[in-house]
């Protein structure tokens, strides 16, 4: 019910509804209980692997290219587990396994910030890394019985401790503004901030940010956050908040990639620059390798370099 994305809504249930049916498991582990209903919940408990991936590279992740790899992970461990009673001897692998795919998933969110521009995504990002390390070391302690403890009471607390983040969390994405959450946006999006709803100082910040970039500084090869605040003399966390606040970018990389497109757009439009190769236009707006300028170029305009150039000198010739 609340205002986050789709994808994140539908992620965050599936995470709850995982933690919810682990606890339920546990609690219903005793005699009485049918074994179909303990079976039934604990085959959904083993969804939190999945669950818990998918959240995080939802939130945290505006890059979509590679997710489909970390969810085929999260399924692996997921089908795994289910298998155990039947195959125990994996246990050892799977353990193994789980905790690689969990330490690079944190890996993973902590490299992703160096272009987040969301403020309360990048505070959330050390808490979420210590959970991941919670969460990967708690499944591997309630694995296996621990001396002195039962261990349906460690898996439980450990359950109800997942459970209270999650719990805290839901609180806080009920009241978090929109453009808190994952999606790419342009610049001229509905929910870009109107220039009243800028402060005198962001704004003069605002209008430096696009006279550097009209001069250029988007050519820049390997352009950061830090390095865009040099140029325009303002710290870096005011730059990442203009940039994020006053023009609608949540990631730097889509602000700076939006530029580069724009002008190889007029490049490949412009029939004095129809001798020039895919790669030279590629090179001279700033990428480094033809890979990455012909996804950004796909994903702005719908077409590849080569057919949209085709495409705009044909009108141009038939006007």
């Amino acid at each position: 019910m609340s205002r986050i994305a789709r994808e994140a809504q539908m992620a965050f249930t599936v995470l709850a509804v995982a933690s919810s049916s682990k606890i339920m498991s546990h609690l219903a582990d005793g005699p009485g209980v049918s074994a179909e209903l303990i079976w039934s919940l604990k085959i959904i408990g083993t969804l939190g692997a999945f669950g818990i991936t998918w959240f995080a590279l939802t939130i945290f992740l505006d890059e979509k290219r590679y997710r489909w790899l970390w969810l085929v992970s999260a399924v692996m461990i997921t089908i795994a587990i289910v298998s155990v009673p039947i195959v125990p001897q994996i246990v050892p692998a799977l353990r193994a396994y789980a905790a690689l795919h969990f330490i690079a998933l944190l890996a993973l969110i902590l490299y992703s910030a160096r272009g987040d521009l969301q403020d309360a995504r990048r505070r959330l990002r050390p808490v979420m890394s210590a959970f991941l390390l919670i969460y990967a070391v708690g499944q591997a302690i309630t694995s296996t019985p621990i001396k002195g403890f039962q261990s349906i009471q460690v898996a439980l607390s450990q359950s109800s401790v997942f459970w209270l983040f999650l719990t805290v969390f839901t609180i806080w994405a009920l009241k978090a503004n929109l453009s808190n959450w994952p999606g790419e946006t342009v610049p001229d999006a509905a929910d870009k901030p109107t220039l009243q709803e800028r402060t005198n100082e962001q704004t003069a910040l605002v209008r430096r940010i696009l006279e550097a970039m009209d001069a250029g500084v988007w050519q820049v090869e390997g352009l950061t956050v830090g390095g865009l605040a040099q140029k325009v003399g303002a710290p870096e966390h005011q730059v990442r908040k203009a940039i994020n606040r006053g023009l609608g970018h949540r990631n730097f990389a889509s602000f700076i990639n939006r530029a580069r497109i724009d002008a190889a757009i007029k490049r490949l439009e412009a029939p004095e620059a129809s001798e020039e190769t895919i790669l030279e236009i590629a090179f001279d707006v700033g990428f480094s390798s033809l890979g990455p300028f012909n996804r950004a170029f796909r994903e702005t305009t719908g077409k590849s370099p080569t057919d949209f150039r085709k495409q705009a000198l044909a009108q141009m010739a038939a006007a």
